[in-house]
């Protein structure tokens, strides 16, 4: 019994620093609202209308146009709108927190 709960915690352990790690996503930063919708230079005034409002900022990616909730929205205020490159880390409920932005080309 105590082979298996030491088995199950290191593969806890292994779980969450999965999460953990570090990544780089480009993508938009749009709101919860519109989403993948809003991944266009077009949407940067709905984006800040609505986040304004009360909708949330999501990072819709380039890759595969998944939507990700954002865990520390005050990271991207300045980016709502706009074709990024982030640098974060997932978090074990599936959104990112994001450690430093950058601006893209838009496309």
């Amino acid at each position: 019994m105590k082979k298996l709960a030491v088995a199950m915690c290191l593969c806890s352990l292994m779980a969450v620093s999965a999460f953990a790690k570090d990544s780089t996503w480009a993508g938009w930063i749009s709101d919860d609202k519109c989403a993948a919708k809003g991944a266009n230079a077009a949407h940067e005034a709905c984006a800040k209308k609505c986040v304004v409002a009360g909708e949330k900022p999501v990072l819709v990616t380039d890759a595969d146009g998944k939507v990700v909730p954002i865990d520390n929205p005050d990271a991207v205020k300045d980016h709502l709108g706009h074709h990024v490159e982030v640098k974060g880390s997932m978090t074990s409920s599936g959104a990112v927190h994001i450690d430093s932005v950058a601006m893209l080309a838009a496309k």
